[in-house]
């Protein structure tokens, strides 16, 4: 197997660089904002769809102060949130 070279141009590899250093990873004890995730779900296909119903509610207070009502995430509802899936 011989290796293959890709050339990019320099915007190229400029806007790869700065979609590497953004790229969200995921963590299972971040709190997201149920009513968000579940109407991304609710939008998605039937497997993601069943996901919707069982996340787990927890009081929390959003970035404005407001009381809100989060949830807890698996890494494939990340995945599908963040356009991967």
């Amino acid at each position: 197997m011989g290796k293959k070279i890709i050339k990019l141009t320099e915007s190229e590899l400029i806007d790869l660089v700065k979609k590497v250093i953004t790229e969200e990873y995921y963590d299972k004890d971040k709190l997201w904002n149920r009513d968000y995730v579940a109407n991304r779900l609710m939008t998605g296909p039937r497997q993601m769809r069943r996901w919707a119903k069982d996340l787990p509610e927890y009081a929390c207070v959003d970035k404005n102060g407001n009381d809100a009502i989060c949830t807890k995430i698996p890494e494939v509802v990340f995945v599908f949130l963040t356009g991967r899936y």
